[in-house]
Formats: C-alpha cells, sequence, structure tokens
C-alpha cells in the first residue's frame, strides 16, 4: 500500500481533478450518445429499406439471442472495472494490477469454452422450427447466430479495457474509443447491406468493426495506463473468489436487461409475429432516446462514486449522489417534453412512412422510461460500490423474469399496449425497491434528496450565483 503522500502523488499523475474530468466526460458523453442516436435512428431506415418489414424483424428477433451470452462473463469484467477503480482511489497500483490480470484471464477462459459450447447449439438447435422464420433460412440463421455469438465474446474485452481507463482517470478517453467501435460496428453491417449482402453478411460487418474496434481500444489503454497490462504474473485465484459475490450479483443486471429489452422482443414475435417486432422495437427505441441523459449522467457519475468511495470521501460521495438523481430527473423530463410532442413525425420521418405510431402505446413506453432515468441513477450508489447484492436479485427477479412472463399476459390480452402497460408497471416497482437502500447506502436523508431533486438544477448552469448577483444590486 501506499502512503498517504505517495497516494495523493499517484493520485494526481493519474489523471486531472474531478472538474475536469467531470467536463471531459461531458464532452466524450455528448459525442458518444450523438453515435447512439444516429445508429439507432439511422439502423432502421436502413434495414427496413433494403430488407423489408419480414426479414428485418426476423433479424431482430436472431439478433435478440445471442444477447443472453453476455452474462457468460459471470458479471466479473463489471465488478472488476468498479474494484480496480476504488483500489486507484485508495492509492493501490499493485492491487489494481492484481484484479485486472485475474480478471482478464477468466474471461479467456470463458471465452474458449463458450465457442465450441455455442457451436453445439447453433448446429443442433431447430431453429428454424422454434421461430418460424420465412425470410431466413434454417441454415442462413445458424450461421448468423454463430457470428454474433462471436461478436458478443468479443464484447468481454472491451469492458475490462475501459477499467484500464477508469483506473486512470481517463474515463472519457474510454468513451470515446467505446463510441468509435460502435460507429466501425455500425460501418460495418451498412457496407454489408449496402453492397445487397443479406444478415450473415451482416453478421460479419458487425464481427469485423468490433474486432477492429477492440484492437484499436487496447493500443488508447496501453498509452494512457501502461502499467496496467495484460499478462499471469499478478494472477490470483483468490482474488477472483473474493470477486465472486459481487460479480454474481452484476450478472442479475445484463440477465435483467436481456429478459425485460431482449426478451420482450420474443415475446412480441412470438404472440404477434416479426411485422409486430418491426412496429415494437422502433417504439421502443424512440421512446429510450429520452434516456440520454440519464445514461450521461450514470456513465459519468459511476467511476467517480467508486474513486470518492475508495479516498473515503464521504462528503463527495453524496453530492454525487444527489446532483446526479436531480439532473437525470430533469434532463429525461425535458428530453421527454420535446420527443413526445413531435413522436408522429419523427417516427413517420423514421421509417419513410412504412411503420405507423401507435400513439397510446409509446405514451405509456415514454412514462416508463422517466421512471427508469431516476431509480436507475439511484441504483449507481451501491453498483458503484459493489455493493448491489440486495437489489441484484429484485432486479432479475422483477424487471426480467416479472416482466418477461407478464409481457406474454399483456400481449395476449392488449396486443403491443399490453406489453407497454407491463413495462410502466415493471418500472415503477423497481422505483419502490431501489430508492430506499440507495438512501441509506449514500446516507442521505428521504427529505433531503426529495427536496433536491425536485428542484430544477439551474445552479449547473450557473444561473444561482447570477441571480444572487441580481439580488445583491437590488438591494443595495
Amino acid at each position: 500500500m501506499l502512503t498517504t503522500s505517495e497516494r495523493e502523488k499517484s493520485n494526481q499523475e493519474a489523471g486531472p481533478g474531478i472538474r475536469a474530468r467531470l467536463l471531459k466526460g461531458i464532452g466524450a458523453q455528448g459525442f458518444s450518445q450523438s453515435v447512439q442516436i444516429f445508429i439507432r435512428l439511422a439502423e432502421v431506415p436502413l434495414l427496413l429499406g433494403y430488407w423489408g418489414t419480414q426479414l428485418y424483424g426476423e433479424w431482430l428477433m436472431l439478433a435478440a439471442i445471442p444477447s443472453y451470452l453476455s452474462i457468460a462473463d459471470g458479471g466479473f469484467a463489471g465488478a472488476a472495472c468498479r474494484e480496480m477503480t476504488m483500489r486507484s482511489g485508495a492509492g493501490d497500483r499493485n492491487g489494481t494490477l492484481v484484479v485486472f490480470q485475474s480478471t482478464w484471464i477468466l474471461l479467456m477462459v470463458v471465452s474458449v469454452i463458450a465457442v465450441p459450447l455455442a457451436s453445439g447449439f447453433v448446429h443442433f438447435a431447430p431453429l428454424g422450427d422454434w421461430l418460424g422464420f420465412s425470410a431466413i433460412t434454417a441454415i442462413d440463421a445458424k450461421k448468423t447466430l454463430f457470428l454474433l455469438i462471436l461478436f458478443v465474446l468479443v464484447g468481454f474485452q472491451i469492458g475490462l479495457l475501459n477499467g484500464g481507463f477508469w483506473v486512470a482517470g481517463c474515463y472519457s478517453k474510454g468513451m470515446y474509443f467505446i463510441a468509435l467501435t460502435q460507429v466501425l460496428e455500425f460501418g460495418g453491417i451498412a457496407a454489408a447491406v449496402s453492397l445487397g449482402g443479406g444478415p450473415i453478411q451482416a453478421a460479419s460487418g458487425y464481427l469485423c468493426g468490433r474486432l477492429l474496434g477492440t484492437g484499436i481500444m487496447w493500443f488508447g489503454q496501453r498509452r494512457v495506463c501502461p502499467w496496467l497490462h495484460h499478462g499471469l504474473t499478478n494472477a490470483s485465484f483468490a482474488e477472483l473468489r473474493r470477486l465472486t459475490a459481487p460479480a454474481i450479483a452484476s450478472l442479475s443486471f445484463p440477465i435483467g436487461n436481456a429478459l425485460n429489452i431482449q426478451g420482450m422482443r420474443l415475446v412480441v414475435g412470438v404472440i404477434l409475429g416479426p411485422s409486430a417486432v418491426a412496429l415494437f422495437v422502433p417504439m421502443r427505441t424512440l421512446s429510450r432516446i429520452v434516456m440520454q441523459p440519464a445514461s450521461i449522467v450514470n456513465r459519468l457519475v459511476e467511476p467517480e462514486l467508486a474513486l470518492s468511495h475508495g479516498a473515503k470521501d464521504n462528503s463527495l460521495f453524496k453530492r454525487l449522489f444527489t446532483k446526479s438523481c436531480q439532473i437525470t430527473l430533469w434532463g429525461c423530463l425535458g428530453a421527454s417534453l420535446f420527443v413526445g410532442p413531435s413522436a408522429h413525425w419523427i417516427f413517420s420521418t423514421w421509417t419513410n412512412g412504412k411503420i405507423e405510431l401507435q400513439w397510446p402505446t409509446f405514451i405509456i413506453l415514454l412514462g416508463g422510461v422517466v421512471i427508469n432515468s431516476l431509480w436507475y441513477t439511484a441504483l449507481m450508489a451501491s453498483y458503484a460500490i459493489n455493493r448491489h447484492g440486495r437489489i441484484a436479485m429484485c432486479y432479475v427477479i422483477v424487471y426480467g423474469i416479472a416482466a418477461f412472463g407478464f409481457g406474454f399476459l399483456g400481449a395476449t390480452s392488449w396486443g403491443l399496449g399490453g406489453v407497454a402497460i407491463v413495462l410502466l408497471l415493471t418500472e415503477a416497482t423497481m422505483a419502490v425497491i431501489v430508492v430506499r437502500p440507495a438512501l441509506q447506502m449514500s446516507g442521505v436523508k428521504f427529505s433531503q434528496w426529495a427536496s433536491t431533486i425536485m428542484r430544477p438544477p439551474v445552479d449547473i448552469f450557473g444561473f444561482n450565483s447570477l441571480f444572487r448577483r441580481i439580488r445583491m444590486k437590488v438591494s443595495s
């Protein structure tokens, strides 16, 4: 362990102060969110235009399946990133390297095992009978699925590499590299489809883009944090055992997300057909654009919460928690006031009039997204410091299994509107579950938290200082 003076020196070397890091992070997140919005908006007309509704809907159903493989890392990548950041904040460079190398070896072993297992599943599974495709043949579906599985496995390394940027206090650079990788992925699929390719070629382009982006990100991580390198020397099985509990808890989140987001595609496809999927996915995608302020804040605050906790700065931890919830709530409300009234025009233009927006269903989806933005930000108080075990089980049961199960009932009874109602009730339930323990974890009273988040965050723009100066001039 480092002494106090050595720790301060290490933290200075690690990167800029919190204000400078946040400003850089805001710029990086703005770029990252712009990239994601562009990709989501461009993907729909691109694939609809070249493939048509039926093939596009079947592609969406097929692409949803490998998302469940993203849980194969056991949550270790995310848990390791947070643990490395806390140790870096405490000045424990050697411990940080131990976590990094141990997790890297585990992810490599998991990937090596997953490839033959995935190959066997793709070869023997009767995908044609299960999914009832008419535009994609059974053979093409198997080949496409295997390529998409490889795509997910490569993504394991991206998650761990991103931890190197967190450790160096340069998480904004990590955001830029991740955004660049997403651009390369979309470029691969866009090139394949534009040249007349089908699902196999699209999946190949997707995979090539991710491989190229991962290689570029590795070079970037080595430049900002050269001492955090791959290898076997510092790997520790004991360290992996210690990370098992938070990793298993982290595992609940990709499981819950896969069931709630990707699973609903399958629910709609099985009950209502691929054409309904081609309508539901763009509507949900458009509604989730409102989440962009929350996504920006959460990605900025997560490493800062871990750093402040590692440095035992409780005052900063509380301020980060309350301020992030306030900014997220008002940011998403503002975004919803823009997206809601203009949704019909956006949707018609976006899909070239090929799909008609179901207005009541969209409004319900929008309401659920606003609720999600608040409770998911509150979740960062425990998630960023690997103390989210109590909430994790509720997450997978309520947000994942319950939403997926009741989704069948909603789709059968009321169509897409029923699915939207199930999602809204799920978000409200999670808000009740998450907020109270988050307040306890951060040491903030509910009255203080509620009072803060209900006020518009005008202070971040300097308006409070301006108002004070005006009042002083008037009083004088």
